[in-house]
């Protein structure tokens, strides 16, 4: 299983995926530099001796007398091997050909339709932690909006959000949906009664002695201990909502399980990006790994790994068959 992204590494792989982007755009339109910095980056004749040590047992990626390219680049800077670095612009190049690179400053929606369900695939890339928190409070603004239950899945890259034809909306209000105000007091609304606070308050009576874990001469079991704690929930949250453990347990919820301060530090930053919402007849290689987390929450008989690959093959398939028709 991959490493979740805090927000701190999401920002390293926002940052790499926009100078890819960067130096692939000048690469396939002739430019040979983009700007001073791409400039200097290309530059690397008095370090290359070191590199080549270090790629001693390995071919190098550049040949003598051709500009650094983006190939070039990720080998040496990131020390990948070449068939990797090419994967890499394959799947950049592919996501190019049937809708936009989600890099910068830039808001990217995409909607693919399947059957009775209308996915729409976020591109917040702000680690997993923060886009579940993200997700709860859009879904939850949708819900209010539209009415209607949303479908979440989650992801280090973005969330998905799988609705009903009937709850689609235009562009003007999903931007309506990411308003920064009322977030924590909307995201505090998702997660009324979920099992995600329950969980966090069986910790919190048990630590603020509500619920004990002894009773006199012998141990509770694990069963006994949350019982009590799931009644004692209910009654708080029915007769007493501003209790100090239910705060606290919200609290917790809120900010150490999901990072409620890195979504809403996103949502104070992208009413000033540039918003697209591209309507797509297959699902793009930037959203696949969304899709595939999804996927895999469904699946009973086949084995996920598996199953992944040969949807992934047919994605592929599928998307060079949508480039190869315009």
């Amino acid at each position: 299983a991959k490493m979740p992204l805090t927000s701190g590494l999401a920002e390293g792989v926002r940052n790499l995926r926009a100078e890819i982007a960067e130096r692939l755009a000048a690469e396939e339109h002739g430019a040979e530099a983009s700007g001073a910095r791409a400039s200097g980056l290309c530059d690397q004749q008095a370090s290359r001796l070191l590199v080549q040590k270090r790629q001693a047992r390995r071919p190098s990626a550049a040949q003598p007398g051709r500009p650094c390219s983006v190939v070039d680049w990720l080998v040496e800077s990131y020390e990948i091997s070449i068939a990797n670095a090419e994967a890499i612009l394959e799947q950049f190049r592919a996501q190019l050909s049937v809708s936009e690179l989600p890099v910068g400053e830039k808001m990217l929606i995409e909607l693919y339709r399947e059957g009775e369900h209308s996915h729409y695939f976020f591109h917040s890339l702000i680690g997993r932690s923060a886009n579940d928190a993200l997700s709860r409070i859009v879904a939850w603004r949708v819900k209010n909006r539209i009415g209607g239950n949303a479908l979440v899945t989650i992801d280090d890259y973005g969330f998905l959000l799988t609705l009903r034809p009937f709850q689609e909306l235009p562009l003007a209000d999903w931007r309506l949906c990411f308003e920064r105000e009322g977030a924590e007091e909307d995201l505090y609304a998702a997660l009324r009664g979920s099992e995600l606070v329950k969980w966090q308050f069986r910790g919190v009576a048990q630590t603020g002695l509500m619920v004990p874990r002894h009773l006199p001469g012998r141990e509770r079991r694990p069963k006994q201990l949350t019982w009590s704690s799931e009644v004692l929930f209910r009654v708080l949250e029915q007769h007493e909502p501003d209790h100090p453990l239910l705060h606290e347990a919200y609290r917790q919820a809120m900010h150490i399980f999901l990072d409620a301060e890195e979504a809403c530090a996103f949502l104070d930053r992208v009413q000033q990006f540039r918003w697209s919402l591209r309507e797509l007849p297959v699902v793009s290689p930037f959203s696949f790994a969304i899709y595939a987390s999804k996927i895999k929450e469904s699946m009973m008989l086949e084995d996920p790994g598996a199953a992944i690959e040969r949807i992934y093959a047919d994605m592929y398939a599928r998307v060079e068959a949508v480039t190869n028709a315009h």
